[in-house]
Order: C-alpha cells, then sequence, then structure tokens
C-alpha cells in the first residue's frame, strides 16, 4: 500500500509543478488567523507575528501528505512597508520539498482610511527524495532530481478597507517549474495567470469601550482593549486553467476576544471546523477536515495546528499630512481682497466689502481669563501654529485660533486635518459677522 501511495503521489507532484496531491495549491483552513499564507500583501500587520503551522492529511496511512510552514511580518513602524519571511516544507510520500522566501509590501492610499497593498515574494525551491525507498536509476527520478533547486516568486493586492471589507487577488505562481523532457513528462508552458487565488472577506475592527468592572470591593470604570466584530466571513476561489479550481467559504464566531469557533466547506472536498484561543500574545488554532479522503473511511481525517506569538507594540501606518494653513506664515495663506487691486470699480468694492464681514475662526480654545487664554497661546506658538486671540462680543470669551479666514470651506478643511494629524482634538470653527 505504502509504494503504491508514494508513487502514485510522486507522479502527482510532477504534473501538478510540485504542489501535488490533486491540487495546484498548498490548502490551509488557518488562514483568517494568517492571512500572509496565501497573499504577500497581507505582510503588513499592526502588530509583529511569528506563526507555525502544521497540516497533516489523511492522518493514520504511512507517507501521507504533510506541510509545516513558518512565517514572520510586520509592518515597518510609521512607514507604508511591510516585510516578511516564510520557509515550508511539504512531504508526501517519498518526495520532499522546501522553499524559503523573503517578502515586500508597499500600500498606498485609496482614501484617508482605506488602503491598496502590493506584496511580492520571491525565493527559492529544493526538491528531494527518499532514494531508500525508491529506484535510483529510475529516468523520472533522476530528471526530478536534475532540477531540484529553483526559484519561485508570488505577487498580490489587497484593498484594505476600515468598513471591514477586505479583497485581494493573488498570482501564487510566477515561475513555472521546469522538468528536462522523458518518455513519461514533458515541459509545460505555465502563465502567471494560469493560476490565481481571489478573496474577498469582512473582518470589523472595534475601538474599546468603557465598562464598569468591580476590584476588591471598588467599582470603577476601564476601557477594554480593541478587538472585532464578533462576526467574520471569509470567501476564497482559487483558479486552476489546468484543472481543479475551487470555491470555498467559511465563518468564524468570536464568542471572546479570547475564543472563537469556525466552520467552512471547500467544493469536491467538505466541511471544516476549527477553533482557537487567545492568551495575551500567543495565539492558537485548530482544524479538522474529515472529507477529501480516496475512499470513505480511509484515514482519520486532517488535523491542522497553528501557533501564533504577537510581539510588541502596534505599529503604524504612515499616513501624508496635509499642509496645515494654521502652520503657515500669515502672507501665506490670508488672501488679499480683490477690490485692492482693482479700487476702480465701485460696485465690485461694495461686494467685497460685503463679504469680507464675514469671518470664520479656527478655535482651539475657549478662556473666561485673557492670562490662562495668553499663555495657551504662547504654547501653540511654540508648536508653530499660528496663534491668536479673539474676544467674542457674544460670549464675553478669549477665543485662541489659529486661523482666521474669510472661507468657510478653508475653516472646516482646516479643522478637520487638525483633528485627523494634530492632537488638537477640539478644534472648531466660529462664524462671526463684525458690526
Amino acid at each position: 500500500m505504502y509504494k503504491v501511495l508514494s508513487l502514485l503521489l510522486f507522479a502527482q507532484i510532477i504534473l501538478c509543478c510540485y504542489r501535488g496531491n490533486a491540487q495546484n495549491y498548498p490548502v490551509y483552513n488557518s488562514y483568517y488567523m494568517n492571512p500572509y499564507l496565501y497573499n504577500p500583501a497581507e505582510v503588513a500587520t499592526e502588530y509583529t507575528y511569528i506563526f507555525l503551522n502544521h497540516r497533516q492529511q489523511w492522518t493514520g496511512i504511512e507517507g501521507s501528505p504533510s506541510l509545516t510552514t513558518a512565517n514572520f511580518n510586520t509592518l515597518l513602524n510609521e512607514s507604508k512597508a511591510g516585510i516578511g519571511a516564510k520557509i515550508s516544507s511539504y512531504k508526501r510520500g517519498i518526495l520532499n520539498s522546501t522553499d524559503i522566501t523573503l517578502t515586500y509590501a508597499y500600500g498606498v492610499h485609496v482614501s484617508r482610511k482605506d488602503v491598496l497593498f502590493f506584496g511580492l515574494s520571491g525565493g527559492a525551491i529544493t526538491n528531494s527524495i527518499d532514494l531508500t525507498k525508491a529506484d535510483p536509476n529510475d529516468p523520472a527520478i533522476q530528471n526530478y532530481l536534475a532540477n531540484n533547486f529553483q526559484p519561485v516568486a508570488n505577487f498580490g493586492m489587497l484593498y484594505r478597507s476600515a468598513s471591514g471589507l477586505n479583497f485581494g487577488v493573488v498570482l501564487p505562481q510566477l515561475f513555472a517549474p521546469k522538468f528536462n523532457s522523458s518518455a513519461s513528462f514533458e515541459n509545460t508552458n505555465v502563465t502567471p495567470l494560469d493560476n490565481v487565488i481571489v478573496t474577498a472577506y469582512y473582518r470589523k475592527k472595534v475601538e474599546g469601550k468603557i465598562v464598569s468592572r468591580t476590584k476588591k470591593g471598588v467599582r470603577s470604570k476601564v476601557k477594554t482593549g480593541e478587538g472585532f466584530a464578533p462576526l467574520e466571513f471569509y470567501t476564497m476561489y482559487k483558479f486552476a486553467k489546468a484543472g481543479n479550481s475551487q470555491f470555498e467559504v467559511m465563518a468564524k464566531l468570536n464568542l471572546s476576544q479570547n475564543f472563537w469557533l469556525g466552520a467552512g466547506y471547500r467544493q469536491a472536498y467538505g466541511f471544516t471546523s476549527s477553533l482557537g484561543f487567545a492568551f495575551n500574545k500567543f495565539l492558537l488554532g485548530y482544524s479538522f477536515e474529515l472529507g477529501g479522503q480516496p475512499e470513505p473511511g480511509f484515514s482519520q481525517g486532517t488535523h491542522e495546528l497553528q501557533l501564533g506569538l504577537k510581539l510588541g507594540e502596534p505599529k503604524k501606518f504612515k499616513r501624508e499630512a496635509p499642509v496645515l494653513r494654521s502652520t503657515l506664515k500669515s502672507s501665506a495663506y490670508q488672501h488679499v481682497a480683490r477690490f485692492q487691486q482693482s479700487i476702480e470699480d465701485p460696485d465690485q468694492i461694495a461686494t467685497d466689502q460685503t463679504k469680507a464681514k464675514k469671518k470664520f475662526y479656527v478655535v482651539i480654545k475657549v478662556f473666561a481669563d485673557f492670562n490662562a487664554a495668553d499663555a495657551f497661546k504662547r504654547k501653540l506658538i511654540e508648536q508653530k501654529f499660528n496663534a491668536n486671540i479673539f474676544y467674542y462680543e457674544n460670549d464675553k470669551k478669549y477665543h485662541v485660533h489659529v486661523l482666521e479666514t474669510s472661507k468657510q470651506s478653508e475653516a472646516y478643511e482646516e479643522v478637520r486635518n487638525l483633528k485627523n494629524y494634530t492632537k488638537l482634538k477640539e478644534a472648531h470653527v466660529l462664524a462671526t459677522t463684525p458690526k
């Protein structure tokens, strides 16, 4: 039985471009925890992660396929780039393939909160055969070993949305494996578009909330950490021009931020189930598949285990801050009234003077005492803001502002930029019409 299985797997690995087992892709159930397993664009993660994944197919059958993968990935803090590395060992029967790749990803803003990432991985793969269980003089085996070191590369894109909806496209095989012509096997032309993976998933991040907790008889309010919405959904379509295209779906239920359950279905394969735990910085995921066997009851199913370690503090994606009008010199942002340039037109003068009465101030803070307002103004000036004080007759208070303009759009745009890109979260617009 073992020899028959080994020969079948050997033939399949040649025909299916070194990823055998009647499939064109490695199969992972834990990609919801570690999407970098499929898409190099997913390498730019908020935290630094280290993962170890092991998948044992057809448990209980000697020589059955097993896949072990280890990877590291992270976003480079305060940048738009992510890096990673991945190494995997794929054993099936008498064959073993080991590949290692390095990954670089770069993100560009599509909107203020949505980012489009591009990722590229490159490396090499080596192949080996257990010659103690095969005939070393077999031409097919010699042909295989003669090409046991080859380059590998893949490319991916990811649209990461603040809404929780994410879309990805992956070209998993940029280089075709090469084998010398023989009586049994011939070279086939493979292009990058012959194999494509398309993904879509919903994973909504939610901010922490204020909750009441009692500790040693003392009740206090604390803010919980960030997490994810209770329901997550994942879909994936693996296209293969040579055949074996496959569609799969998966749903994940977060019973808490530390425990989850999952269930999925893979086309022409069957159902999968999974569960996972998070302990501080440690992650543990397990999945089980009963389907996909050559014959019913052929084995004890397929098991997959993934261990993860989350390191360091959250990384920040660099966002291009706009030029703040409130930090420019007065001559750079104040507008000269048109009537000063064309004094011959009395009607234009009257119109411009009427418009000039309307003023918009970008106010940072309001004080009842002038000395407090003046001290705050000086702090803003030290931070390179054009701070000044406006005494508003309507409320009898001193308004410390950083921008004065006759254009409403400029004032509100400056408030948005100050709130998004500075610590001046209390910025607001004060509109006045001097008498």
